[in-house]
């Protein structure tokens, strides 16, 4: 027969359970706080934040995400699939999302990549996606959390960096960085059997005399406009010039036959010696330049060979004389 508790033991357990319940309200307590604080943290953070189980479906997102991403609210996101917002995510586009997924989920761990998404104001922006898996006990990955970060302001920064390297600074036209990257491509590149490549190093003559006798700033006006002067010419074939030197340049172009290759060689050439080579049209400021003209009908894709065979041949132009093309075919 059990013995019934004394009435000390009853109190003893009664604060016991008094107790109990006032570290449950604590801990209740703490544990709204914590979810709150977390809830205001993740909608506070201006960039997109989303949460998917391994079915796909939303089951969290920020304020960002479905404002800025979607432009729905909450209710209208969560408990959904990509596939089950089409007027907000085509078709195409939840496929190449959910693909991203499910290659994360199918090797847990943490995924980064960039990617064009169109927003809620119908602008297309480039965002970096840093998503990460979400296990359970046993080491299955259960969802995904993932973070977006707008980056078209650094791609757009980055690529005029990229621009702005490989233009010269002063003519504004490419330059030798650009040229040692274009050139070896261009090379490999399929031609039609009627279509030559011609590369022209083109040399100002006298260009020290020119800088010495009106000075430096009007030697930079006279090498803009010989730059302007050649790709003014190259328009018409798609080509491209490039400062390749102090007083160097080279022009890459394409025509069907040698004398097409020359006749603009020429062209360019009396352009130059035509006009002055400052704003002011001083008579004295005319200049004139030496033409190395290489024009390559074969499948010759040795870069230094054809730079070194150019500029021999512009050389023997300022050895006949200067103010001439020196041409030849290979």
């Amino acid at each position: 027969m059990n013995k019934e508790p004394s009435y000390e033991e009853l109190r003893k357990k009664l604060a016991d359970l008094e107790q109990k319940a006032r570290t449950a309200d604590i801990l209740s307590n703490q544990i709204f706080e914590e979810r709150q604080f977390l809830k205001i943290l993740i909608d506070t953070i201006p960039s997109p934040i989303f949460h998917k189980d391994h079915e796909g479906i939303y089951r969290h997102c920020n304020e960002a995400f479905s404002r800025d991403i979607l432009g729905l609210h909450k209710e209208q996101i969560l408990d959904k699939s990509l596939f089950d917002l089409p007027d907000e995510i085509p078709h195409q586009l939840a496929q190449v999302y959910r693909e991203k997924d499910l290659e994360l989920l199918e090797n847990p761990g943490t995924q980064v990549y960039k990617s064009t998404v169109r927003c809620s104001d119908g602008k297309e922006r480039i965002y970096q996606f840093y998503k990460s898996t979400i296990v359970n006990a046993s080491g299955k990955a259960v969802g995904l959390v993932g973070i977006m970060l707008d980056i078209t302001r650094l791609e757009k920064k980055n690529a005029d960096l990229e621009s702005l390297s490989y233009h010269d600074a002063l003519t504004g036209v490419f330059n030798r960085r650009k040229l040692d990257s274009a050139f070896p491509e261009l090379l490999k590149q399929d031609r039609p059997a009627d279509t030559l490549l011609n590369v022209a190093i083109i040399d100002i003559d006298h260009f020290k005399d020119y800088n010495d006798a009106h000075g430096h700033p009007a030697g930079d006006e006279a090498l803009k406009c010989v730059a302007i002067t050649i790709q003014k010419n190259l328009e018409q074939t798609g080509g491209n010039v490039f400062r390749i030197g102090g007083e160097e340049f080279c022009a890459l172009y394409l025509t069907s036959s040698t004398s097409d290759a020359r006749r603009l060689a020429e062209k360019i050439r009396t352009d130059i010696a035509t006009q002055p080579a400052s704003p002011e049209g001083n008579n004295d400021s005319q200049l004139t330049i030496s033409t190395g003209l290489l024009s390559i009908r074969g499948s010759l894709i040795d870069v230094k060979q054809i730079h070194r065979e150019a500029d021999r041949l512009m050389y023997r132009a300022k050895q006949s004389g200067r103010n001439r093309v020196v041409q030849k075919t290979v």
